[in-house]
């Protein structure tokens, strides 16, 4: 089965506060619509029809993947927690790094030391990680069809990726994820075929 993981199109929290950490329930934004709607065309433009979308429980991500499935026409799987973003602490959502509390700079420069520690409402890395290692091998349904589309967050697919290409601990595994990028409503992986 092939799969292609789509990050959600731009939130109102990436418009207005786009060095924040988004809030798990920042809506999709008029950009991020027409971003989707974009990616579903050149999906269809490119005769990519996949068996079923699958999605992120977070509005920005179950709203894009609405989108995805009425444009492509295929049926969309209820929202799995899975597919969720990195939960960051509590203490920095919907601030930017000059924000950020003591305890979280305090806790963010020990992290890599100490993977499985977590703030109040946040992830571990080793729980990322687990959840990630779970994401990249259990897609849903059995379909028919050989394609799944994934519509996630920039986080989890770069954890993902990480994985993919070899990481195989939770620390490099956040480590690659932080500084994987991936556009709004863009496709990994992308072998070119897509563009």
């Amino acid at each position: 089965m092939t799969t292609l993981w789509i990050r959600h199109g731009s939130s109102l929290d990436g418009i207005t506060r786009p060095h924040a950490h988004a809030r798990p329930d920042t809506p999709l934004s008029a950009r991020g619509a027409a971003q989707i709607a974009a990616t579903a065309h050149t999906l269809r433009d490119r005769r990519v029809r996949p068996a079923i979308v699958l999605t992120s429980p977070h509005p920005r991500a179950a709203t894009s993947a609405e989108i995805l499935s009425a444009l492509l026409g295929v049926p969309l799987a209820a929202p799995n927690p899975l597919y969720a973003e990195w939960r960051a602490p509590d203490c920095v959502l919907g601030k930017g790094p000059d924000e950020y509390p003591a305890e979280y700079q305090t806790w963010r420069s020990d992290r890599l030391r100490d993977p499985d520690s977590a703030l109040a409402g946040g992830e571990s890395l080793t729980a990322l990680y687990k959840r990630a290692m779970a994401a990249a091998t259990v897609l849903g349904p059995p379909v028919e069809e050989n394609t799944s589309l994934i519509v996630s967050h920039r986080v989890l697919i770069g954890a993902v990726a990480a994985i993919a290409a070899g990481a195989s601990c939770p620390q490099d595994v956040f480590q690659a994820a932080r500084r994987f990028t991936l556009a709004p409503a863009g496709i990994w992986p992308d072998s070119g075929q897509l563009r």
